[in-house]
């Protein structure tokens, strides 16, 4: 009997740590370099969170590099950040709306965003498009 994931795009708080490294490095990086971005970050766990993103499909091998006089792997995200925030909103976080109502939601997202009549105008904008399109 296989067991199922529970959370298939959910990242734990040391996975989410790393994607962010690299996401924001916008380059592949080598495991021993991580830490040093990320202090918080030992190299055993930088090790053993890469594997797991690795095998997940989060991240991949970039190439075969030289560190020191030592070849290693650089690493690189597969996925974008963006693209991982609608994932995990579609997949982890839409299913609760049969409990939590989507107006409930969206003013969870009102009260923690600083600028909210940014995110007003954007919101209309979205709006205003979404009913063009089904006119």
């Amino acid at each position: 009997m296989t067991r199922e994931k529970k959370y298939e795009y959910a990242l734990s708080k040391r996975e989410l740590d790393i994607m962010n490294v690299l996401w924001e490095a916008g380059k592949p990086m080598i495991a021993s370099e991580i830490p040093g971005v990320e202090p918080s970050l030992s190299i055993n766990t930088v090790q053993s969170v890469l594997k797991k993103l690795r095998l997940r499909g989060f991240i991949e091998v970039a190439e075969i590099v030289h560190s020191g006089t030592v070849l290693t792997r650089s690493y690189r995200p597969l996925i974008t950040p963006e693209d991982y925030a609608m994932n995990f909103v579609t997949k982890e976080v839409y299913p609760f709306d049969k409990f939590l109502p989507k107006a409930k939601l969206f003013s969870a997202l009102f009260d923690s965003e600083e600028n909210s009549q940014a995110l007003i105008g954007e919101l209309e904008e979205f709006i205003q498009k979404k009913k063009s399109e089904t006119e």
